[in-house]
């Protein structure tokens, strides 16, 4: 993707793009930043937090780096990847300073449930639990507002095996 096209001119600075329309002209602008107290204190928080990963250990940081080689960013234009060391140590303290918690030094030793808390009536590992009832598939990315109409295309009863 490019980025917009910025000219000075006559009128001012313009901004030259091309969208999927064609190329469009428009005033080039400094957006508003309000400045709110929320919005200072998250700020703030993000900055001493981004401090504090200098004081660390060479052993601290290595640590908060292992764990961080395992857990992959949020996708975003269709790419991914994993996260830093400092990146994971300032997602968490900001985290729990925001919350008033108090900050942490190492990595939490669990980010993410190894395996379901509970398991799946399907899951083929043996289980215990045995389903005793038809299982009720509701297609939850409808609105609520539609979901009367057509509701037997919504719902499906599957049968339970076992």
């Amino acid at each position: 993707m490019r980025l917009p096209y910025t000219k000075s001119g006559k009128c001012g600075n313009m901004v030259w793009q091309r969208n999927r329309y064609g190329q469009i002209c428009y005033p080039a602008f400094i957006p508003v930043n309000p400045r709110t107290p929320a919005q200072q204190a998250i700020r703030g928080i993000f900055g001493a937090v981004s401090q504090r990963w200098r004081t660390l250990t060479e052993a601290q940081r290595l640590a908060w780096i292992a764990a961080a080689a395992t857990i992959l960013s949020r996708p975003r234009l269709a790419q991914s990847g994993p996260l830093t060391g400092c990146q994971l140590f300032v997602k968490v303290n900001v985290y729990l300073a925001y919350r008033g918690q108090p900050q942490v030094d190492l990595p939490p030793l669990v980010f993410r449930c190894p395996r379901r808390a509970v398991p799946s009536p399907y899951d083929a590992s043996g289980s215990p639990q045995r389903p005793i009832a038809y299982t009720t598939y509701l297609q939850a990315n409808r609105l609520l507002a539609d979901w009367s109409r057509d509701r037997h295309k919504r719902l499906a009863l599957v049968p339970a095996s076992g």
